[in-house]
This record gives C-alpha cells, structure tokens and sequence, in this order.
C-alpha cells in the first residue's frame, strides 16, 4: 500500500514538472513572437533600409571611379539579441545596346553582400554598405558607352535596385526575410 502511494506522488511530480516545462516554453515562444513584432512594427521604424538617399556615381565612362553608399539603421527594441543580420544589395541598368538594334537591354552591375553579426537587445546599428570601383561593382558588364543610344526619350540609362534584408530573433526562434525589388535608384540624360 505504501508503494502504491509513492508511486502516485512520484507521477504527480512528473506530471507537474512537464506542465512547468511546457508553460515555460510557451512563455518563451510567445515572448519571442511579441517582442519580434514589436521590432518589426512598420510605424516604429526600428529597421530602415535605406536610411537617407543612396548616393551613387554612375560614371560608366570610367567604371572604376563608380561608387555607391546604401545607408541603414537597425534598432533593437526587442527583448532578445537579433542576429545573423545581411544585407544584400544589386544594382541592375536599363539601357538600348546599338548593337543590339537598339533593343531594351538590363544588364547587373552592382552586386554585394554583407554579413553584420548581431545587435544586442536595446542596441542599434547605423552604417552604410559601400562599393566603389571592383569591389562590389561588376566591371565586365558594364557597356561601352559606344553602344549606347544617346537619343533615347526621355532617359538614356535607368538604374534599379533590388535589396534584401534577412535576420533572426528570439534564439533564432524566428528568421525573417524582406525584399525590395526594383527601387528605383535615378536616370541619367546626357
């Protein structure tokens, strides 16, 4: 009869220490998924990318002295650290290639990537991602302004952006990723 009581006692204390345990990872998971929502509140502006006007220098005459500046601002308003943070920026230019019969031709001439690390809760991250000449820019596709049709109505060369955003939050409970696809960047007219 003993036996049989302390057998009941040890499964209650089972059973009460998987209830703690699951109680406990529910907390976490929905503390994880709130404070992930609050960082990601569009009318908080915690991540902003591009944070300002990117600056650019499209001179194709001379690709080597081309550069680009993407500004950014991360704030970590969460409870947990948001980590594995990259960046990942491409510049594509629309021209009419003579060559071609003055066909529409886009060609990608800018292409970096950038891993940031971590940014502790209650932190922020201001830079920029930055590329000027080889680093970053593909030179070999870059025309020959030859090629080009001058007399394109009303832009000669048109230049877009796509960027990639990716994190993860909460213990890396929870990774997320956002794209923009062809922000425009600025015209160029002779």
């Amino acid at each position: 009869m003993n036996i049989i009581r302390w057998a009941r006692v040890f499964r209650w204390i089972i059973r009460i220490f998987l209830l703690v345990f699951t109680l406990s990872l529910s907390a976490v998971g929905f503390l994880g998924g709130f404070s992930a929502v609050t960082i990601l509140n569009p009318d908080s502006y915690n991540v902003n990318v591009p944070d300002g006007p990117v600056v650019a220098n499209w001179n194709i005459t001379d690709p080597s002295s081309m550069q680009i500046i993407l500004p950014f601002n991360i704030t970590n308003a969460g409870v947990y650290d948001l980590t594995n943070i990259e960046i990942s920026f491409q510049v594509s230019m629309t021209y009419e290639d003579k060559l071609l019969g003055n066909a529409s031709t886009t060609v990608k001439i800018f292409d970096k990537f950038h891993d940031y690390g971590t940014v502790a809760h209650g932190g922020f991250l201001k830079s920029s991602l930055n590329g000027s000449g080889a680093d970053g820019f593909i030179l070999a596709n870059i025309p020959n302004p030859a090629n080009i049709n001058m007399d394109r109505i009303p832009n000669v060369l048109d230049f877009y952006a796509n960027l990639t955003f990716s994190a993860s939050y909460s213990l890396n409970l929870y990774t997320f990723t956002t794209t923009i696809i062809n922000y425009s960047l600025g015209h160029f007219s002779p």
